[in-house]
C-alpha cells in the first residue's frame, strides 16, 4: 500500500498569490527578438522542412541562458508554468511566426502528434463544433468553457495570435495543492485516486487499443507524485457498456473537479498577441473560460499549441503507458498517427 505525505515544494501553490506576482513572466527585448529573427530566417533560407525543427538545428545561445534554461527549471522543479511575452506576431508573416515559435520551443523537448490527422502544431480556434453530440469533436474547436484537465504531453505551449473579443482567459491550478487538500480534508478518497479510471479516447485509439484507457488521476513513482485529469473524457467513457464505474470513482472525480474550480486555489492568466504560455502537465491542470469572438475571421481568437515530450525529465509511472503510448523520456505522449501523415498544418481545418 502506498504511503502518502504532504507535498511541500514549489509545485504546490495557491492561485491568488501567484496572480499578484510577475516573476513568472519573461519579456523578449530587442536583442532577444533580433536573435530569434536571425535564427528563424537562417532556418527558412536553408530550405529545411518545418517538421524537422529541433534543438539540434535551431539554437538561441543568448536566449537559452537568459530565458529558456530558467523556464525549463521552473516547469520541472518550480510552479510548473511561465509566460514569454513579446513575439512580434503582428509584423511577421505566417511562416516566420510558425518557425520562430517551434524553434523557440524545441529547446524544451521533442514535439508530439496532437490528433489522428498527424498535426504537430495545433490550431486552437472556434470551428463551431459540438462536443456534447459529437464524440470526435474537441473543446478547443469551440468557444465553450473547458473543464480543468491535462494534455497528453509533459509540456504544453500556447502562442497567442489573436485574443477573443471578450473572455477566454486561461485558468491554472496546482494539482499538487489539490492532492494536499484531499490528503488533509478528504483522506478517504486518496487511495482510489491512485487507481485506474476509464478515460475515453474519443476516436484516437491506436492499433490494438480499446476505445478508452485506464488512467489514474494521481501517480506515484518513487518519491514523485504526478497527475493526469480529464473529467469530460471520464464522463463520456460511461457510454462503453463493458465498463463498470463505481460510485466512489464518480465522487472522487467530482471532488477533484470541485477543488480545481475553487477560487482560492486557481489563478487566471490573460493572453495578449505574442504571448507564449508554457505549462507542465504533471503538476497542474489547466482550463479556459468561455469567450465571445469577433465576426471577422481574421480577428477571431487563435492560438497555436505544441505538445512537447521534455528532455531530461523525471521517470513516470508505468500506468501512463496505456494513455501515453510510452513512458520513455523525450518520446512519450501524443496521439497515434501514421508517420506519413505527420505534418505542420498552416491553416485551420
Amino acid at each position: 500500500m502506498l504511503e502518502y505525505e504532504l507535498i511541500k515544494n514549489k509545485s504546490a501553490w495557491y492561485g491568488p498569490e501567484e496572480e499578484n506576482k510577475d516573476d513568472w513572466i519573461y519579456v523578449l527585448d530587442d536583442e532577444d527578438i533580433d536573435e530569434l529573427d536571425l535564427e528563424t530566417q537562417n532556418f527558412i533560407n536553408n530550405g529545411s522542412k518545418i517538421e524537422e525543427i529541433s534543438h539540434k538545428n535551431f539554437k538561441l545561445k543568448n536566449i537559452q541562458k537568459k530565458i529558456q534554461e530558467k523556464i525549463d527549471q521552473e516547469l520541472k522543479f518550480g510552479r510548473g508554468f511561465s509566460l514569454v511575452r513579446g513575439m512580434p506576431v503582428k509584423s511577421w508573416n505566417k511562416m516566420k511566426i510558425y518557425v520562430a515559435y517551434m524553434g523557440f520551443c524545441s529547446f524544451f523537448g521533442n514535439f508530439r502528434v496532437q490528433n489522428k490527422k498527424g498535426h504537430l502544431l495545433g490550431h486552437i480556434k472556434d470551428l463551431g463544433k459540438d462536443t456534447h453530440n459529437d464524440f470526435n469533436a474537441r473543446v478547443y474547436e469551440t468557444s465553450y468553457r473547458q473543464t480543468f484537465h491535462s494534455d497528453r504531453s509533459d509540456i504544453v505551449a500556447l502562442l497567442c495570435l489573436n485574443k477573443a473579443k471578450k473572455g477566454g482567459e486561461s485558468l491554472l491550478v496546482s494539482s499538487m495543492t489539490i492532492y494536499n487538500e484531499i490528503l488533509k480534508n478528504y483522506p478517504e478518497y486518496i487511495q482510489i485516486l491512485f487507481e485506474p479510471f476509464p478515460v475515453d479516447r474519443r476516436g484516437e485509439e491506436g492499433p490494438g487499443q480499446k476505445p478508452y484507457s485506464m488512467s489514474p488521476i494521481f501517480y506515484k513513482n518513487g518519491k514523485n507524485i504526478t497527475s493526469y485529469f480529464l473529467k469530460q473524457y471520464f464522463e463520456s467513457a460511461k457510454r462503453f457498456k463493458d465498463l463498470k464505474i463505481t460510485k466512489k470513482q464518480e465522487e472522487a472525480v467530482e471532488l477533484v473537479d470541485k477543488l480545481s474550480n475553487d477560487k482560492s486555489l486557481y489563478m487566471r492568466m490573460s493572453f495578449e498577441p505574442g504571448d507564449i504560455q508554457l505549462i507542465y502537465n504533471h503538476t497542474l491542470f489547466h482550463d479556459r473560460m468561455a469567450y465571445e469572438d469577433y465576426q471577422e475571421d481574421e480577428r477571431k481568437r487563435h492560438l497555436l499549441r505544441l505538445w512537447i515530450s521534455a528532455f531530461n525529465d523525471q521517470e513516470l509511472s508505468a500506468y501512463y503507458e496505456d494513455r501515453w503510448g510510452s513512458v520513455e523520456v523525450g518520446y512519450r505522449g501524443g496521439v497515434y498517427a501514421e508517420k506519413s501523415s505527420i505534418h505542420v498544418p498552416f491553416d485551420v481545418k
